[in-house]
C-alpha cells in the first residue's frame, strides 16, 4: 500500500537531483550488500571480505558527505547537527582506520558494519527517493523506521570493534600522529584521538538512538492513523 499523498504534477530541479542521488546511492549500497553477503556465504571467511567490498564501499560512503550539504542548504529537512556526527563517524572508521590498518580487515567488526550499513542504506535511500515522489509503500516506511532498532547497535558495535582492532597498530606505527620536535610546536596522538572518538559514542549513541525512536513513534503513529 502506498501513501495517499498525491505526487506533485511537476518536480523541482532540487527534487529531480534528489531522486537521482538517492537512486544512485541505494544501488551502490545494494552492490556492497551483495558483495558482502556473497563473500560471507560462499567463502565462509573474513579473509578477503575487505578486498571484495572496499572499492564500492569507499565511493558510496564518501558520497554521504553530500547529505551534510543537502541539509545545510535546505534541500532536505534533516538537521545538520544530526547528520554531521553520523556521516563523519563512518568516514573516520572507513578512511583512517579500515583503509590504513589491514589487521582491522579480519575483525568481526567488519562484517557487522558492512551488513548493518548496507541494509540500512538500501532501505533509507530507497525510502528517500520514493518519498520525493510521494509514493512510499507502507512496508518500506515500516522497515525504514523499525530495522534501525537492531541495525544501528549492530553497526555501532562493528565500528567500535574495528577501532579497537586498529589501536595496537596505531600505537606501533604512530600513524597520523605528530610528535615533538616539529616546526609547529604541536603534538597530536592519533592513538588517543581514536580512544576519545570511541568514548564519544557513549553520549552520542543514546541521543541519536532516542531521536530515531522518537521519529519512529511520530511517523508510524501518524501512518497508522491515516490508514484507519
Amino acid at each position: 500500500m502506498f501513501s495517499k499523498t498525491k505526487p506533485s504534477d511537476t518536480l523541482s530541479t532540487g527534487n529531480i537531483y534528489l531522486i537521482f542521488y538517492n537512486i544512485f546511492l541505494s544501488l551502490g549500497w545494494l552492490i556492497v550488500l551483495i558483495q558482502a553477503t556473497h563473500h560471507l556465504v560462499f567463502e565462509g571467511s573474513l579473509t578477503g571480505l575487505w578486498d571484495s567490498t572496499s572499492s564500492v564501499l569507499k565511493i558510496f560512503q564518501t558520497l554521504a558527505v553530500l547529505e551534510i550539504v543537502h541539509s545545510a542548504v535546505g534541500l532536505v529537512p534533516s538537521s545538520v547537527m544530526m547528520v554531521i556526527p553520523q556521516v563523519f563517524s563512518r568516514l573516520i572508521v572507513l578512511w583512517p582506520v579500515l583503509c590504513t590498518f589491514p589487521n582491522t580487515h579480519t575483525s568481526l567488526g567488519l562484517p557487522l558494519l558492512l551488513i548493518a550499513w548496507s541494509v540500512t542504506e538500501v532501505i533509507r535511500y530507497s525510502f528517500y527517493f520514493l518519498n520525493v515522489l510521494k509514493q512510499v509503500p507502507h512496508m518500506l516506511t515500516f522497515l525504514r523506521y523499525t530495522l534501525f532498532i537492531v541495525l544501528y547497535p549492530v553497526g555501532v558495535t562493528g565500528e567500535l570493534l574495528c577501532v579497537y582492532a586498529a589501536l595496537p597498530a596505531v600505537a606501533e606505527t604512530h600513524a597520523y600522529s605528530i610528535t615533538f620536535p616539529n616546526a609547529l610546536n604541536f603534538s597530536f596522538s592519533f592513538y588517543y584521538a581514536l580512544i576519545i572518538f570511541a568514548l564519544l559514542y557513549l553520549p552520542c549513541f543514546p541521543i541519536l538512538y532516542m531521536h530515531m525512536l522518537s521519529q519512529r513513534r511520530k511517523v508510524l503513529g501518524s501512518t497508522h492513523k491515516k490508514r484507519e
